[in-house]
């Protein structure tokens, strides 16, 4: 639909009448084998298969003194025939150089331009393509992508711990801690690869930690102090509720794209009380950074991501004062005081991992400082 062709001085269609001018029939196949010449083709298979995933959990509780509870659990699941999108249209992965230094002579060899046998067949051909163009199995066209290609997988296991006092004579509290492992084969290391590269996942965070409690004020009616307190001043002082909630974990796992690395991966991690904005891991490694020495037109072999090079963990507490006022049997409300981030901790965001980028291993970012909102709300 375009609802307007001068930018909104004037409407062409409207919710009577969207498409005044009609609808364009899909051309299919009736270009014949002209049809997309040029350009990217994407497509999905003919007999697509669902994924699935299988969860399995074992785990134990034991009742405490004192209205506690304590659970431990192992608790894992498995993602298959994930839907992973193929490059179809490579150059073949035999003239592709597997030197771990940058190959200028391939680069050149691949990149040199021949007279384009397409051109003048549609406007899009230029009069010259390079040998690495004509050389993949379908030079007439772009990228030609493979949709959701069911060869992708997961997988996760987890220790999960939980301690939890019910709510009793006013409060309760619950603490969690999660030590975990995701992994997964959902992107190629390289677009020739048979198989997507088995890599510590995006979403992997080694160890989770969150406690959470609520502690109803003892005062006001029907509470321990101030009970008989006239109901007009409990009306606005009586019946307060504060909570609480902490939030730590591990950062993200690291990756720095297809780079030529000289040096000791030990090295890249700085110890803890050594990394700061201004530089979150070892610059001098054994990254390459000259941007003219880089990788290209090779075999990738370097990882997609690294399990022990991190990005800064998250800490955070969070704050809530509450109270609910009954007004009549049929009108309540309810008043929010929140504060987020209360100790504005610096939550950082993760650090440039360009070697070629004059800001590489530097954090110009982070997640929200402290915030407060006030909410009222009104139910009948």
């Amino acid at each position: 639909m375009q609802a307007s062709l001068d930018n909104g001085l004037t409407y062409v269609a409207s919710n009577a009448n969207p498409f005044p001018t009609g609808l364009f029939a899909p051309p299919g196949a009736a270009g014949g084998l002209m049809t997309n010449i040029g350009q990217d083709v994407a497509f999905w298979g003919e007999k697509r298969k669902t994924p699935y995933a299988q969860r399995w959990s074992f785990g134990v509780q034991q009742e405490l003194p004192q209205k506690f509870m304590i659970e431990s659990s192992y608790v894992a699941n498995r993602a298959t025939k994930l839907g992973v999108n193929r490059q179809l249209n490579n150059t073949p992965a035999q003239y592709l150089s597997k030197s771990p230094v940058r190959d200028q002579t391939t680069i050149n060899f691949l990149g040199a331009n021949f007279p384009n046998p397409f051109f003048g067949l549609n406007p899009i051909f230029g009069a010259n393509m390079t040998r690495g163009g004509l050389l993949r199995p379908y030079p007439q066209f772009g990228n030609v992508t493979l949709m959701a290609d069911p060869i992708g997988y997961s997988w996760y296991h987890s220790m999960q711990t939980r301690i939890e006092r019910r709510m009793a004579n006013g409060w309760t509290v619950q603490g969690s801690y999660t030590w975990s492992k995701a992994m997964e084969a959902t992107e190629f290391l390289n677009s020739v690869d048979a198989m997507p590269s088995e890599v510590v996942s995006a979403i992997d965070r080694t160890h989770r930690l969150t406690s959470s409690g609520i502690w109803e004020i003892p005062f006001g009616r029907g509470r321990k102090f101030a009970s008989s307190m006239h109901r007009a001043v409990d009306f606005a002082v009586g019946g307060w509720q504060l909570g609480g909630l902490y939030q730590h974990q591990t950062g993200a796992p690291l990756g720095f794209g297809n780079r030529i690395f000289n040096g000791d991966l030990g090295n890249i991690v700085l110890p803890k009380g050594t990394r700061g904005v201004d530089g979150w891991f070892n610059l001098n490694a054994g990254f390459e950074r000259n941007a003219a020495l880089q990788l290209g037109s090779n075999l990738r072999q370097f990882p997609i991501r690294f399990n022990g090079v991190r990005g800064p963990t998250q800490d955070r507490w969070d704050f809530s004062l509450i109270k609910n006022f009954r007004i009549t049997e049929r009108w309540n409300a309810q008043f929010r005081a929140e504060t987020f981030n209360a100790m504005n901790h610096p939550n950082l965001s993760d650090p440039n991992t360009d070697p070629t980028s004059s800001a590489f291993g530097t954090i110009t970012g982070q997640d929200s400082p402290r915030s407060w909102q006030m909410s009222l709300k009104v139910t009948f």
